[in-house]
């Protein structure tokens, strides 16, 4: 049995050392078009020039990301399938059952890009800043309603609603065109939006930024500050887009991915055109996206079981 054993293990160290010999798939959970599809198919390009073979992209839409992640939870670790994956996937598990172990089915290869949320308020809204809407939402009646177009900013705005006990009531919509529209409209008083729904408007003075989630302020709108800067640190929160495989893939395998994804990030048309949909390129170790993605599914379960928070 030992010598069975060894050979087995020879034999899967042997094909890893010969990795890749035929087209490498790339699963998203998203449809073609939007950025996830954008990074993935700019980052798959190179990957495929690096490595002399066809990175192919495959999408599997749906459920929120499950059958995407399911999907790949369920392949070979051979490292011929991949999945690019939004921080849904550090999400999802917490909200509802799936076939899926987040932690022990997957093995985090490297993020791939960043991304702030913004936090604007209407026009009508007199309040300048974080401070002041904190203030203003325990004053006005019914507390203040905030439009938050997607799973990744329904969690911000419910931090937001936990770090500073603010009254508010989360509104969803169903992308960012309709919030932003609601925005303008002063349907609602307040938004937890992503940068590139809602730059124009800022720009143009027809809603007022109040501050971005990140550390660092965002190159798309410069002068907004972050929410450290607006001194709440607390909502620290970040979109990102991460590759994965399924776990037990080969560690020479990740780090090759690794090394070559972190090369394309750093291409400077790659990275332009991050810059260009409001993110940020990553660079990142295995071991350090691996750390970063477990901190993600512990901070989200904690803020939805302490917010008990449900996406629509």
């Amino acid at each position: 049995m030992a010598a069975i054993a060894l050979c087995a293990g020879a034999n899967v160290m042997a094909a890893s050392a010969d990795w890749p010999i035929k087209p490498v798939r790339i699963v998203l959970s998203t449809t073609p078009g939007g950025g996830t599809d954008l990074v993935a198919r700019m980052v798959g390009a190179k990957l495929s020039y690096a490595f002399k073979q066809q990175f192919i992209i495959d999408s599997k839409p749906g459920a929120g990301g499950i059958i995407a992640d399911e999907f790949v939870s369920k392949a070979p670790a051979d490292g011929y399938t991949l999945l690019f994956q939004s921080q849904s996937i550090s999400v999802t598990p917490n909200m509802s059952k799936v076939p899926y172990n987040a932690i022990t089915d997957f093995q985090p290869i490297a993020k791939l890009i960043s991304q702030a949320f913004v936090i604007v308020a209407a026009t009508k809204v007199p309040a300048k800043n974080l401070q002041e809407i904190v203030a203003y939402s325990k004053t006005k009646p019914g507390g203040l309603n905030a439009a938050v177009p997607g799973a990744a900013t329904t969690l911000t705005g419910g931090l937001f609603k936990l770090v500073t006990n603010s009254n508010m009531t989360l509104v969803p919509y169903k992308g960012g065109a309709p919030a932003s529209l609601a925005l303008l409209a002063g349907e609602v008083d307040i938004g937890f939006m992503d940068i590139p729904s809602v730059a124009t408007h800022i720009s143009s003075g027809k809603v007022n930024a109040l501050a971005v989630t990140t550390e660092r302020r965002v190159r798309m709108i410069p002068n907004v500050p972050t929410v450290i800067e607006a001194g709440i640190p607390e909502l620290k929160v970040e979109g990102w887009l991460g590759s994965f495989a399924p776990v037990k893939t080969p560690a020479n395998i990740l780090n090759r991915l690794n090394t070559e994804i972190n090369a394309a990030l750093r291409s400077p048309d790659v990275s332009e055109r991050i810059y260009q949909i409001g993110g940020e390129p990553a660079q990142t170790t295995v071991a350090e996206f691996t750390r970063f993605y477990q901190a993600e599914i512990a901070k989200w379960k904690d803020v939805i079981d302490r917010g008990h928070i449900k996406l629509d």
